[in-house]
């Protein structure tokens, strides 16, 4: 799994087995593999998102897009992720660097 870009839709997805996160310049949303594809699941979120330590995040409180965030991180630990949801990194950049 991992980072994947798709310049012509204007999105990263992040993803691990079955959960992931796509990311566009003004949003991010939890996706799911079904089969070969990966659907959108439940409402986009505006841009910025904060990224809990895992430590936050294994005391509770978080939902699954914070948590499948946590767990990618966990696994990619080099990732743009955390600075992509925050916008500390710029959108744009980070999608031409596929």
């Amino acid at each position: 799994m991992g980072r994947f870009v798709n310049v012509a839709e204007g999105f990263i997805d992040y993803r691990l087995n079955i959960l992931g996160i796509r990311v566009n310049d003004a949003t991010c949303q939890l996706i799911a593999r079904q089969g070969e594809e990966w659907q959108a699941l439940g409402a986009p979120r505006p841009l910025p998102v904060t990224v809990p330590s895992l430590a936050r995040a294994a005391a509770g409180g978080f939902d699954e897009l914070h948590l499948t965030a946590c767990q990618f991180l966990t696994e990619y630990p080099q990732s743009d992720l955390a600075a992509v949801l925050s916008r500390s990194a710029n959108f744009l950049d980070a999608l031409k660097a596929s």
